[in-house]
């Protein structure tokens, strides 16, 4: 019973995203199709009464057939224009209902926190949510809609049936019923198989995209790896045919079974009406009308049948998305929507945090505090926590065990998006955002995209200047190789693009993980003086190897294995002896 309720709320999902997408079109769909669904039925109705003339005279003039003709005539008309009108709507009305259902996992999909996309369990649901808008909410819609359809018809044609043969019309109806009950199992069937595939499809989708895309075509090549991933590939592909067609054997098994069934039915009812006619119980015209009925019955309840299953599987894919889309709320509930203070002290006080089904913690008992006009360098090897501190302060992730605080506010009881606006990040795996220049640089305040004043002070700090003036098109140049006229820069020219997006930011905190990774030596130089300009009004935080560009900083932080070790000035550090200084030592004896 519980099952039944929640696939009729499924079938009202459906119907609403439908309607509330295109509205006019669904209107138009539904009067459609009951418009061609009344012709055919009057078409029989039509062809009864020509039969009759026909059979009830020796001689016919062509005047006496004329009227039923010319109704038959238009009536053919009406039903050829108005499913070429369903037929050309659906393609609007699917296209309408993709956007909007995709927009809403993408409402779930961006507001999630980040910590989230750490789970395989979140890209599990979000692939199926996706599969439920790919035509399923349409397919229940259409479902309805050719259900009606049919309902128009059979009701012309039952009535029909009723006048001149009534002991057809049970026959022929229950002789449906296997062909729905094998429907429903199959497509159970079927949601099960793409429910424990969704992470092979998810990895076979993964090596599609490594062998297709730009920005792995050159590593591809260069260890000759395409044969291996093709030799991959191949294999998951293997799994998945191998369980479908196990799945379309037992389906056909289950669909012969049910079509016997069926045909023999309507052969049965087509020998009662042989046989009327026969004994003289029925005129021929109703006898052929009879058969005809019979036929039209049968097509349109098959078409019901199969109209059934598209709703049943739909329902149970779509409520894949429902329950992806019913996140949201949940999400929004959880999330304070208090504003927080704009910065002036930023304390971590005991911070610590454990990425989810990790077996140890990135960072331990993380207590700093940092001031407005003050830059805060993070030092360690690879692994020890330098990126999670990064991505803590910025507001991605939360502790998992003390707190971060701005002017004494917990920003755990803040709106996460408001703390993040006051925060201007660089992150080390920076995202290449192939649009043009202006905008790759405006959306670090979108709310400023028009600033072209802004956008190109930001380009000209960060190191652009020289780039724009050789390109033609200057801050509307398409970057992306992808696209018509699209131009790529060096690594170097993409990572002063996210300094420059966070420079327009213009935020009270700046964040930056490895911001001179991809820089030459004098635009590093360049970059930390505008780093130290920076720091006069701002908190500063950036993560570096180089420790000849630490040693400018106010303090340093010193990770070992997600523990500070060490924590003070440069100077204070170096006379201490330890950890920071002996890796400065190092690198000075190396690189001079």
């Amino acid at each position: 019973m519980a099952d039944t309720a929640r696939s009729l709320r499924t079938i009202r999902t459906a119907i609403e995203l439908v309607y509330r997408s295109g509205r006019k079109e669904f209107v138009l769909i539904t009067v459609s199709s009951i418009v061609t669904s009344a012709a055919l039925a009057g078409q029989l109705l039509v062809g009864r009464d020509l039969l009759d003339l026909i059979a009830g005279t020796d001689s016919v003039e062509a005047g006496d057939l004329a009227p039923q003709l010319v109704l038959l005539g238009l009536l053919l008309m009406v039903g050829a224009l108005s499913r070429a009108l369903s037929s050309e709507l659906r393609i609007v009305l699917g296209e309408a209902v993709y956007r909007r259902t995709m927009d809403e996992i993408l409402d779930v999909a961006t507001e999630v926190d980040l910590e989230t996309y750490e789970s395989s369990d979140f890209y599990d649901r979000l692939q199926r949510a996706s599969w439920g808008t790919d035509g399923e909410t349409t397919a229940i819609a259409f479902g309805l809609v050719s259900i009606m359809s049919t309902l128009v018809v059979a009701a012309g044609v039952i009535a029909v049936l009723f006048t001149v043969a009534p002991v057809l019309v049970p026959v022929a109806v229950l002789g449906y019923v296997p062909i729905a009950v094998v429907t429903v199992k199959n497509n159970r069937a079927h949601h099960e198989l793409e429910t424990d595939l969704t992470e092979l499809y998810r990895e076979r989708s993964y090596l599609e995209t490594v062998m297709t895309e730009r920005r792995d075509a050159k590593e591809v090549r260069a260890y000759g790896i395409t044969s291996t991933l093709r030799r991959w590939h191949g294999g998951l592909w293997d799994r998945r045919m191998t369980r479908l067609r196990q799945l379309v054997r037992n389906r056909m098994v289950l669909i012969t079974i049910g079509s016997f069934v069926t045909t023999t039915v309507l052969i049965v009812t087509l020998s009662i009406a042989v046989v009327l006619a026969a004994r003289g119980s029925i005129t021929i015209g109703d006898a052929a009308v009879a058969i005809v009925g019979l036929q039209q019955l049968s097509g349109r309840l098959q078409t019901a049948g199969w109209a059934s299953g598209a709703i049943h599987e739909g329902v149970t894919f779509l409520q894949d998305f429902e329950r992806f889309r019913d996140e949201l709320p949940v999400l929004r509930e959880q999330r304070s929507a208090a504003p927080p203070p704009v910065p002036t002290v930023v304390k971590l006080e005991h911070v610590g945090y454990r990425y989810p089904g990790a077996h140890r913690t990135a960072v331990h008992d993380v207590s700093v505090e940092l001031r407005r006009g003050q830059i805060l360098a993070i030092v360690g090897s690879n692994g020890s926590g330098k990126t999670t501190v990064t991505n803590l302060v910025s507001g991605l992730i939360r502790p998992t065990t003390g707190r971060i605080t701005w002017n004494d506010v917990d920003i755990a009881h803040c709106d996460p998006s408001l703390v993040r606006a006051q925060i201007a990040p660089v992150f080390q795996d920076f995202t290449r955002f192939q649009l043009t220049i202006r905008q790759s640089i405006g959306l670090g305040d979108v709310d400023r995209l028009d600033d072209d004043a802004s956008i190109a002070d930001a380009a000209r700090r960060a190191g652009l200047a020289d780039l724009l003036e050789a390109l033609e098109g200057g801050l509307e140049t398409r970057l992306g190789k992808e696209f018509v006229d699209g131009t790529d820069v060096s690594v170097g020219e993409w990572q002063r693009l996210a300094i420059a997006r966070a420079l327009f930011r213009d935020a009270p905190i700046v964040v930056m993980d490895e911001p001179s990774a991809s820089l030459d030596a004098r635009s590093e130089a360049a970059l930390f003086d505008m780093l130290k300009a920076l720091g006069r009004d701002r908190i500063v935080v950036f993560v570096s190897h180089r420790f000849a560009t630490v040693r400018s900083a106010d303090h340093v932080l010193v990770l070992e294995q997600g523990e500070v070790v060490e924590f003070g000035s440069h100077e204070d550090l170096m006379a201490a002896g330890g950890l920071y200084a002996d890796l400065f030592s190092l690198q000075a004896e190396r690189y001079g």
